[in-house]
Protein backbone atom coordinates (compact mmCIF):
# COMPACT_ATOMS: atom_id res chain seq x y z
CA UNK A 1 0.00 0.00 0.00
CA UNK A 2 1.45 3.20 -0.98
CA UNK A 3 0.01 5.85 1.62
CA UNK A 4 0.05 9.57 1.79
CA UNK A 5 -0.70 11.63 5.06
CA UNK A 6 -0.92 15.24 4.75
CA UNK A 7 -0.82 17.32 8.23
CA UNK A 8 0.01 20.65 9.50
CA UNK A 9 2.87 19.89 10.97
CA UNK A 10 5.09 16.87 11.96
CA UNK A 11 7.82 16.02 14.45
CA UNK A 12 10.38 17.76 14.49
CA UNK A 13 7.01 20.45 14.63
CA UNK A 14 4.47 18.76 17.12
CA UNK A 15 2.24 21.77 18.50
CA UNK A 16 0.10 18.49 20.30
CA UNK A 17 -0.48 14.92 20.86
CA UNK A 18 -1.97 14.32 16.83
CA UNK A 19 1.58 14.94 15.31
CA UNK A 20 3.30 12.35 18.08
CA UNK A 21 -0.20 10.27 16.73
CA UNK A 22 0.37 10.82 13.19
CA UNK A 23 4.21 9.62 13.57
CA UNK A 24 3.59 6.43 15.38
CA UNK A 25 1.21 5.20 12.44
CA UNK A 26 3.13 6.15 9.59
CA UNK A 27 6.45 4.10 11.36
CA UNK A 28 4.07 1.52 12.08
CA UNK A 29 2.78 1.22 8.42
CA UNK A 30 6.40 1.56 7.46
CA UNK A 31 7.66 -1.52 9.61
CA UNK A 32 5.13 -3.95 8.04
CA UNK A 33 6.51 -2.92 4.82
CA UNK A 34 4.06 -0.22 3.18
CA UNK A 35 5.20 2.92 1.22
CA UNK A 36 4.32 6.09 3.69
CA UNK A 37 5.43 9.52 2.63
CA UNK A 38 3.63 12.60 4.90
CA UNK A 39 3.45 15.77 3.56
CA UNK A 40 3.26 18.91 5.39
CA UNK A 41 4.37 22.76 5.46
CA UNK A 42 7.77 23.54 5.88
CA UNK A 43 8.05 25.39 8.95
CA UNK A 44 12.15 25.49 9.10
CA UNK A 45 13.79 22.19 8.44
CA UNK A 46 14.95 19.76 5.38
CA UNK A 47 12.24 19.88 2.18
CA UNK A 48 13.13 16.27 2.14
CA UNK A 49 13.96 13.52 4.77
CA UNK A 50 13.29 9.61 5.68
CA UNK A 51 12.47 8.80 9.30
CA UNK A 52 12.32 5.34 10.40
CA UNK A 53 11.00 4.27 6.94
CA UNK A 54 9.17 7.33 6.49
CA UNK A 55 9.66 9.56 3.42
CA UNK A 56 8.64 13.21 4.84
CA UNK A 57 7.94 16.19 2.13
CA UNK A 58 7.68 19.83 3.48
CA UNK A 59 6.43 21.73 0.59
CA UNK A 60 7.64 25.51 0.62
CA UNK A 61 6.00 28.04 3.01
CA UNK A 62 6.54 31.65 3.80
CA UNK A 63 6.37 30.79 7.53
CA UNK A 64 9.27 29.84 9.66
CA UNK A 65 9.00 28.41 13.32
CA UNK A 66 11.00 27.15 15.79
CA UNK A 67 11.79 23.62 16.67
CA UNK A 68 9.16 22.29 19.35
CA UNK A 69 5.66 22.61 20.29
CA UNK A 70 4.79 26.21 19.32
CA UNK A 71 2.18 26.54 16.43
CA UNK A 72 2.02 29.02 14.09
CA UNK A 73 -0.68 31.65 14.62
CA UNK A 74 -4.45 29.76 12.58
CA UNK A 75 -4.45 32.55 10.20
CA UNK A 76 -1.60 30.84 8.54
CA UNK A 77 -3.16 28.11 7.80
CA UNK A 78 -6.76 28.33 8.32
CA UNK A 79 -7.48 30.65 4.71
CA UNK A 80 -8.38 29.98 1.33
CA UNK A 81 -4.43 30.80 -0.10
CA UNK A 82 -3.10 28.00 1.89
CA UNK A 83 -5.57 25.13 1.03
CA UNK A 84 -4.98 25.87 -2.71
CA UNK A 85 -1.19 25.90 -2.08
CA UNK A 86 -1.04 22.69 0.12
CA UNK A 87 -3.86 21.02 -2.31
CA UNK A 88 -0.65 21.78 -5.19
CA UNK A 89 1.61 20.26 -3.25
CA UNK A 90 -0.11 17.36 -1.93
CA UNK A 91 -1.62 16.84 -5.86
CA UNK A 92 2.23 17.03 -6.71
CA UNK A 93 3.70 14.31 -3.80
CA UNK A 94 0.85 12.19 -4.63
CA UNK A 95 1.10 11.80 -7.63
CA UNK A 96 4.62 11.41 -7.91
CA UNK A 97 4.87 8.56 -5.45
CA UNK A 98 1.69 6.88 -7.06
CA UNK A 99 -0.18 6.87 -3.94
CA UNK A 100 -2.84 4.62 -3.53
CA UNK A 101 -4.76 6.87 -0.99
CA UNK A 102 -4.41 10.63 0.30
CA UNK A 103 -5.55 10.51 4.28
CA UNK A 104 -5.70 14.05 6.16
CA UNK A 105 -4.58 13.49 9.65
CA UNK A 106 -6.30 16.55 11.07
CA UNK A 107 -8.88 19.94 10.35
CA UNK A 108 -6.66 22.06 8.38
CA UNK A 109 -5.29 18.92 6.03
CA UNK A 110 -8.72 18.07 5.23
CA UNK A 111 -9.43 20.42 2.34
CA UNK A 112 -6.15 20.47 0.35
CA UNK A 113 -6.39 16.43 0.78
CA UNK A 114 -9.67 16.21 -0.48
CA UNK A 115 -9.12 18.76 -4.15
CA UNK A 116 -5.95 16.57 -4.50
CA UNK A 117 -7.93 13.37 -3.98
CA UNK A 118 -10.39 14.18 -6.60
CA UNK A 119 -8.33 15.87 -8.87
CA UNK A 120 -6.06 12.13 -8.99
CA UNK A 121 -9.32 9.72 -8.78
CA UNK A 122 -7.95 8.40 -5.17
CA UNK A 123 -9.88 8.10 -2.03
CA UNK A 124 -9.37 10.27 0.46
CA UNK A 125 -9.89 10.22 4.56
CA UNK A 126 -9.82 12.35 7.72
CA UNK A 127 -8.99 11.34 11.02
CA UNK A 128 -11.09 13.81 13.51
CA UNK A 129 -9.21 14.39 16.44
CA UNK A 130 -10.80 17.34 18.33
CA UNK A 131 -13.74 19.30 17.75
CA UNK A 132 -12.71 22.30 15.62
CA UNK A 133 -14.29 21.03 12.47
CA UNK A 134 -17.49 22.05 14.53
CA UNK A 135 -16.29 25.43 15.26
CA UNK A 136 -12.95 26.38 15.80
CA UNK A 137 -13.43 27.73 19.22
CA UNK A 138 -15.98 25.06 20.41
CA UNK A 139 -17.41 27.21 23.12
CA UNK A 140 -20.55 25.14 22.89
CA UNK A 141 -18.45 21.84 23.92
CA UNK A 142 -17.41 23.56 27.30
CA UNK A 143 -21.22 23.03 28.33
CA UNK A 144 -22.59 20.25 25.82
CA UNK A 145 -21.72 17.33 23.68
CA UNK A 146 -22.55 18.72 20.25
CA UNK A 147 -23.46 21.90 18.65
CA UNK A 148 -26.79 23.09 19.45
CA UNK A 149 -29.47 23.31 16.80
CA UNK A 150 -29.42 26.96 17.12
CA UNK A 151 -25.95 27.51 16.70
CA UNK A 152 -25.65 30.40 14.01
CA UNK A 153 -24.68 34.20 13.14
CA UNK A 154 -26.46 35.78 15.77
CA UNK A 155 -25.88 33.37 18.72
CA UNK A 156 -21.72 32.88 17.72
CA UNK A 157 -21.91 37.02 17.83
CA UNK A 158 -24.00 37.53 21.01
CA UNK A 159 -23.14 34.85 23.13
CA UNK A 160 -20.05 32.60 22.45
CA UNK A 161 -18.01 34.92 20.66
CA UNK A 162 -18.60 36.89 24.40
CA UNK A 163 -17.64 34.19 25.85
CA UNK A 164 -14.78 33.16 24.06
CA UNK A 165 -13.49 37.13 25.17
CA UNK A 166 -14.20 36.55 28.89
CA UNK A 167 -12.29 33.16 29.05
CA UNK A 168 -9.31 33.64 26.77
CA UNK A 169 -8.50 37.05 25.66
CA UNK A 170 -9.85 39.79 28.93
CA UNK A 171 -8.26 42.82 27.33
CA UNK A 172 -11.27 45.32 26.48
CA UNK A 173 -9.19 47.13 23.53
CA UNK A 174 -9.14 43.47 21.66
CA UNK A 175 -12.48 42.81 22.02
CA UNK A 176 -13.80 43.78 18.48
CA UNK A 177 -11.01 42.22 16.95
CA UNK A 178 -11.27 38.87 19.04
CA UNK A 179 -15.13 38.99 17.90
CA UNK A 180 -14.50 39.51 14.04
CA UNK A 181 -11.63 36.72 14.44
CA UNK A 182 -14.29 34.08 16.46
CA UNK A 183 -16.81 34.83 12.90
CA UNK A 184 -14.02 33.94 10.66
CA UNK A 185 -12.79 31.08 11.69
CA UNK A 186 -16.61 30.17 12.63
CA UNK A 187 -17.18 30.54 8.95
CA UNK A 188 -13.50 28.65 8.22
CA UNK A 189 -15.32 25.44 10.27
CA UNK A 190 -18.45 25.83 8.18
CA UNK A 191 -16.66 25.43 5.00
CA UNK A 192 -14.75 22.60 6.36
CA UNK A 193 -17.93 20.81 7.31
CA UNK A 194 -18.93 20.90 3.65
CA UNK A 195 -16.18 18.93 2.54
CA UNK A 196 -16.46 16.21 5.17
CA UNK A 197 -19.32 15.18 2.78
CA UNK A 198 -16.61 14.60 0.05
CA UNK A 199 -14.18 12.36 1.61
CA UNK A 200 -14.41 8.83 1.44
CA UNK A 201 -14.33 7.79 5.17
CA UNK A 202 -13.98 9.72 8.25
CA UNK A 203 -12.69 8.67 10.78
CA UNK A 204 -12.70 9.56 14.66
CA UNK A 205 -9.81 7.90 17.02
CA UNK A 206 -12.67 7.37 19.33
CA UNK A 207 -16.47 6.44 19.22
CA UNK A 208 -17.30 9.36 21.73
CA UNK A 209 -15.56 11.86 19.31
CA UNK A 210 -17.89 10.47 16.73
CA UNK A 211 -20.81 10.56 18.99
CA UNK A 212 -20.19 14.31 19.16
CA UNK A 213 -19.95 14.66 15.53
CA UNK A 214 -23.17 12.88 14.98
CA UNK A 215 -24.93 14.69 17.58
CA UNK A 216 -24.00 18.19 15.66
CA UNK A 217 -25.51 16.70 12.77
CA UNK A 218 -22.37 16.52 11.29
CA UNK A 219 -22.16 13.05 9.87
CA UNK A 220 -25.36 12.28 8.23
CA UNK A 221 -24.10 12.35 4.52
CA UNK A 222 -20.75 11.09 5.18
CA UNK A 223 -20.49 8.14 3.09
CA UNK A 224 -18.40 6.17 5.90
CA UNK A 225 -17.78 6.38 9.33
CA UNK A 226 -14.99 4.49 11.15
CA UNK A 227 -13.20 4.52 15.28
CA UNK A 228 -9.75 3.49 14.85
CA UNK A 229 -8.00 4.21 18.09
CA UNK A 230 -4.32 6.16 17.69
CA UNK A 231 -1.20 3.42 17.67
CA UNK A 232 -0.36 4.16 21.55
CA UNK A 233 3.35 5.35 22.16
CA UNK A 234 6.34 2.68 23.40
CA UNK A 235 6.09 2.67 26.88
CA UNK A 236 9.55 4.32 28.14
CA UNK A 237 11.02 2.99 31.66
CA UNK A 238 13.79 5.23 32.72
CA UNK A 239 16.64 3.43 34.97
CA UNK A 240 16.33 4.14 39.03
CA UNK A 241 19.62 6.26 38.15
CA UNK A 242 17.96 8.55 36.05
CA UNK A 243 15.05 8.96 37.71
CA UNK A 244 16.85 10.00 40.85
CA UNK A 245 18.96 12.23 38.57
CA UNK A 246 15.80 13.82 37.25
CA UNK A 247 14.49 14.22 40.96
CA UNK A 248 17.47 16.13 41.51
CA UNK A 249 17.06 18.44 38.63
CA UNK A 250 13.69 19.17 39.44
CA UNK A 251 14.30 19.33 42.53
CA UNK A 252 11.39 17.25 43.89
CA UNK A 253 13.01 15.29 46.39
CA UNK A 254 10.32 13.64 48.91
CA UNK A 255 7.62 15.74 47.03
CA UNK A 256 4.42 13.45 46.11
CA UNK A 257 3.93 14.62 41.89
CA UNK A 258 0.94 15.21 40.58
CA UNK A 259 1.62 15.84 36.41
CA UNK A 260 -0.82 17.57 34.44
CA UNK A 261 0.83 17.73 30.66
CA UNK A 262 -1.12 19.89 27.64
CA UNK A 263 -2.12 23.17 27.18
CA UNK A 264 -2.82 25.70 30.43
CA UNK A 265 -6.44 26.76 29.23
CA UNK A 266 -9.92 26.73 30.41
CA UNK A 267 -11.13 24.42 27.61
CA UNK A 268 -8.32 21.82 29.16
CA UNK A 269 -9.41 22.51 32.45
CA UNK A 270 -6.51 24.24 34.14
CA UNK A 271 -9.00 26.82 36.08
CA UNK A 272 -10.22 23.77 37.66
CA UNK A 273 -6.99 22.31 38.38
CA UNK A 274 -5.92 25.13 39.98
CA UNK A 275 -8.67 24.96 42.82
CA UNK A 276 -8.00 21.20 43.17
CA UNK A 277 -4.97 21.45 43.76
CA UNK A 278 -5.10 24.22 46.48
CA UNK A 279 -7.39 21.99 48.49
CA UNK A 280 -5.22 18.90 48.09
CA UNK A 281 -2.16 20.58 49.38
CA UNK A 282 -4.48 21.08 52.48
CA UNK A 283 -4.51 17.51 53.29
CA UNK A 284 -0.78 16.86 51.55
CA UNK A 285 1.38 19.34 52.24
CA UNK A 286 3.94 17.89 50.75
CA UNK A 287 2.29 17.49 47.39
CA UNK A 288 3.79 19.33 44.28
CA UNK A 289 1.60 20.01 40.57
CA UNK A 290 3.87 19.65 38.01
CA UNK A 291 2.00 21.70 35.18
CA UNK A 292 3.90 21.06 31.44
CA UNK A 293 2.49 23.12 28.42
CA UNK A 294 1.80 26.48 26.67
CA UNK A 295 0.02 29.21 28.24
CA UNK A 296 -0.49 30.60 32.15
CA UNK A 297 -1.45 29.38 35.32
CA UNK A 298 -1.46 30.85 38.94
CA UNK A 299 1.77 28.53 39.94
CA UNK A 300 3.15 31.25 42.26
CA UNK A 301 2.16 28.68 45.38
CA UNK A 302 4.89 26.44 47.38
CA UNK A 303 2.16 22.87 45.63
CA UNK A 304 2.43 23.89 42.35
CA UNK A 305 5.21 24.92 39.18
CA UNK A 306 4.59 25.12 35.75
CA UNK A 307 7.33 23.70 33.55
CA UNK A 308 6.22 25.33 30.61
CA UNK A 309 6.17 23.28 26.94
CA UNK A 310 9.07 20.17 27.42
CA UNK A 311 10.28 17.84 24.45
CA UNK A 312 8.24 15.21 24.55
CA UNK A 313 11.08 12.88 25.33
CA UNK A 314 11.15 14.75 28.69
CA UNK A 315 7.84 14.04 28.90
CA UNK A 316 7.77 10.61 28.66
CA UNK A 317 10.39 10.85 31.41
CA UNK A 318 8.41 12.45 33.95
CA UNK A 319 5.59 10.08 34.24
CA UNK A 320 7.43 7.24 36.12
CA UNK A 321 7.89 10.22 38.65
CA UNK A 322 4.42 10.87 39.41
CA UNK A 323 1.81 9.59 41.69
CA UNK A 324 -0.95 9.76 38.96
CA UNK A 325 -1.54 11.67 35.90
CA UNK A 326 -4.55 14.47 35.83
CA UNK A 327 -6.30 15.19 32.75
CA UNK A 328 -9.39 17.39 33.78
CA UNK A 329 -10.62 18.32 30.18
CA UNK A 330 -13.42 20.79 29.63
CA UNK A 331 -13.77 20.16 25.93
CA UNK A 332 -13.98 16.93 25.09
CA UNK A 333 -10.83 15.28 24.30
CA UNK A 334 -10.91 13.19 21.67
CA UNK A 335 -8.41 10.48 22.54
CA UNK A 336 -6.49 12.10 24.83
CA UNK A 337 -2.46 11.36 23.61
CA UNK A 338 -1.46 12.21 27.68
CA UNK A 339 -3.53 9.08 28.84
CA UNK A 340 -2.22 6.94 26.52
CA UNK A 341 1.01 7.57 27.92
CA UNK A 342 0.72 7.79 31.09
CA UNK A 343 -0.95 4.20 31.23
CA UNK A 344 1.99 2.86 28.95
CA UNK A 345 3.92 4.01 31.82
CA UNK A 346 1.66 1.81 34.07
CA UNK A 347 0.48 5.60 36.05
CA UNK A 348 -3.58 5.68 37.07
CA UNK A 349 -5.00 8.42 35.32
CA UNK A 350 -7.78 10.91 37.06
CA UNK A 351 -9.83 12.58 34.18
CA UNK A 352 -13.11 14.24 33.32
CA UNK A 353 -16.16 11.89 31.68
CA UNK A 354 -15.85 13.56 28.23
CA UNK A 355 -15.53 12.74 24.51
CA UNK A 356 -13.61 9.38 24.24
CA UNK A 357 -11.89 9.37 26.94
CA UNK A 358 -14.19 6.86 29.12
CA UNK A 359 -12.75 4.86 26.38
CA UNK A 360 -9.42 5.03 28.38
CA UNK A 361 -10.22 5.55 31.49
CA UNK A 362 -12.43 2.81 33.09
CA UNK A 363 -13.72 3.74 36.44
CA UNK A 364 -12.08 1.38 39.02
CA UNK A 365 -9.92 -0.21 36.72
CA UNK A 366 -8.05 2.56 34.53
CA UNK A 367 -8.32 5.27 36.68
CA UNK A 368 -11.22 7.48 38.06
CA UNK A 369 -13.58 9.82 36.36
CA UNK A 370 -15.06 13.03 37.62
CA UNK A 371 -17.04 15.14 35.96
CA UNK A 372 -16.33 18.38 33.78
CA UNK A 373 -16.28 21.62 35.60
CA UNK A 374 -16.40 20.39 39.21
CA UNK A 375 -13.09 21.20 40.96
CA UNK A 376 -14.60 19.74 44.35
CA UNK A 377 -15.12 16.16 42.79
CA UNK A 378 -11.55 16.03 40.79
CA UNK A 379 -9.50 17.01 44.64
CA UNK A 380 -11.27 14.11 46.11
CA UNK A 381 -10.57 12.10 43.70
CA UNK A 382 -6.67 13.06 43.48
CA UNK A 383 -6.84 12.59 47.67
CA UNK A 384 -8.31 9.03 47.47
CA UNK A 385 -5.28 8.04 44.85
CA UNK A 386 -2.89 9.60 46.96
CA UNK A 387 -3.73 7.85 50.29
CA UNK A 388 -3.94 4.68 48.68
CA UNK A 389 -0.87 3.24 47.23
CA UNK A 390 -2.40 -0.14 46.69
CA UNK A 391 -5.31 1.30 44.38
CA UNK A 392 -2.39 3.66 42.74
CA UNK A 393 -0.72 0.83 42.01
CA UNK A 394 -3.38 -1.36 40.75
CA UNK A 395 -4.72 1.02 38.06
CA UNK A 396 -1.72 1.63 36.70
CA UNK A 397 -1.25 -2.22 35.87
CA UNK A 398 -4.75 -2.16 34.41
CA UNK A 399 -4.19 0.87 32.46
CA UNK A 400 -0.96 -0.56 31.25
CA UNK A 401 -3.10 -3.52 30.30
CA UNK A 402 -5.76 -2.08 28.70
CA UNK A 403 -3.80 -0.11 25.97
CA UNK A 404 -1.59 -3.30 25.33
CA UNK A 405 -4.99 -5.31 25.18
CA UNK A 406 -7.64 -3.31 23.76
CA UNK A 407 -5.41 -0.55 22.39
CA UNK A 408 -2.61 -2.36 20.37
CA UNK A 409 -0.97 -0.59 17.31
CA UNK A 410 -1.64 -4.30 15.35
CA UNK A 411 -5.20 -3.82 15.95
CA UNK A 412 -5.40 -0.22 14.87
CA UNK A 413 -2.94 -0.69 11.71
CA UNK A 414 -5.32 -3.81 10.67
CA UNK A 415 -8.40 -1.88 10.90
CA UNK A 416 -6.88 0.88 8.94
CA UNK A 417 -5.57 -0.95 6.25
CA UNK A 418 -8.73 -2.51 5.93
CA UNK A 419 -10.68 0.44 5.21
CA UNK A 420 -8.16 1.50 3.19
CA UNK A 421 -8.74 -1.48 0.82
CA UNK A 422 -12.62 -1.36 1.25
CA UNK A 423 -12.50 2.07 -0.54
CA UNK A 424 -9.98 1.27 -2.85
CA UNK A 425 -12.53 -1.24 -4.29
Amino acid sequence: MKVCFVNEYFPPFAPGGAEWSLAALAGALATRGHQVTVVTPNWGAAPREEQHGVRIVRFPFPHRLTLGGRPAPAKWLANPLYYVWAAVAVFRVARRERADVIHAQNKHSLIPATLAGRLLGIPVFLTIRDGSIIDAAPMCLHHHDGMPADCGVRKLWGECSEEYFRLYVGNPRRKLRSKVAFLYFWLDSRLKQRFLRRVDCVIGVSQGILDVYRRSGLLARVRRVEAIYNVPPVAVSPSPTRLAALRDRLDVAGRRIVLYVGKLSPGKGTPDLVTAAREVAETFPDVLFLLVGEGEADAGVPWMRRLGPLPNEDVLALYPLAEMVVVPSVIPDALSRVILEAMSAGRPVVATRVGGTPELVIEGATGILVERNAPGELARAIVSLLRDAGLRTALGAGGRRHVAERLSAEGSVERLLAVYQDARG
